[in-house]
């Protein structure tokens, strides 16, 4: 008989929530009217698929490298299954090789997409050993992931990825990256993360309002120069930064941008009509 709470666990575990991440593997659908096409929008949804599998090893991987200082972190020692003992670390490693049997399916037979996953894997195995403990690195390390997502996304479709889109993807992230160690830093101090023992509070909140107003404005000189019919979706992704920030000034604003985004209904709202724009615009 199934044990529904050790089920539970393990979609905990692989973090299931945080798949919204890999939503940017569609990003070079939608911006090159792909969605028109059902066998391109049937590769997207498999590149989706495979990330989401390949985030869960990564996800796994990293909580099995730092479980003892999770068991340091107030929130972490609760939440996370394997900080609180409700999944040992045998079962873990048994988990990340069921997932790798699927994952050998989508990449075995696909070169490009088996190189581009096996960076994504290799860099994340590198960020949790040496990477997330050198300063600066550590973030843009965490943003180059998005990017590797939207590369993905180009792959699984056969298309260019742009410089635009590269840049603005990595300036965003490198925003929400330099935003979740802000909040670490305040909320928890070095307790919970070493490295944040090496940053100052005024260096990442500069970090985050200059990679947030780049992101800003590479959208709009890709829309402008590009993309000028989507040219009404710039305030809608002005107002979206306001709101975030605005929502990180608050109180109970925590050290997960994605879980703060997902819980607040206007962002939410924003990135729905977003979407609708670009498909019926673009």
């Amino acid at each position: 008989m199934l044990d529904i709470v050790f089920i539970k666990n393990v979609f905990i575990l692989f973090r299931i929530k945080h798949y919204v991440k890999n939503l940017f593997v569609f990003a070079p659908l939608l911006f090159t009217s792909g969605y028109n096409n059902i066998d391109q929008v049937i590769n997207s949804v498999k590149v989706f698929v495979l990330f989401s599998l390949l985030s869960s090893v990564v996800y796994i991987f990293n909580d099995i490298n730092d479980i003892q200082l999770d068991k340091k972190h107030p929130i972490k020692i609760k939440k996370r299954p394997l900080a609180s003992g409700k999944i040992n670390i045998s079962q873990a490693y048994s988990l990340i090789f069921l997932l790798l049997l699927p994952i050998i399916g989508f990449i075995i037979f696909d070169k490009k997409l088996l190189i581009i996953s096996l960076i994504f894997v290799v860099l994340n195995i590198l960020y949790s050993i040496f990477f997330k403990k050198i300063v600066i690195l550590d973030i843009f390390v965490l943003s180059s992931n998005y990017v590797i997502r939207v590369l993905a996304g180009s792959i699984g479709i056969n298309v260019y990825l742009s410089s635009w889109m590269f840049i603005t993807v990595f300036t965003l992230a490198l925003f929400l990256s330099s935003l979740k160690r802000k909040q670490e830093a305040y909320l928890y101090g070095s307790k919970s993360r070493g490295i944040l023992k090496s940053y100052k509070l005024n260096l990442l909140s500069k970090i985050t309002d200059f990679s947030g107003i780049l992101s800003v404005v590479f959208y709009s000189l890709y829309v402008i120069t590009i993309k000028q019919e989507l040219v009404i979706t710039i305030p809608l992704v002005l107002y979206g930064f306001f709101r975030y920030y605005h929502l990180s000034e608050q109180k109970n604003f925590t050290d997960s941008p994605i879980d703060e985004i997902l819980k607040d209904k206007q962002s939410i709202f924003l990135v729905l009509i977003w979407i609708v724009l670009v498909l019926f615009v673009n």
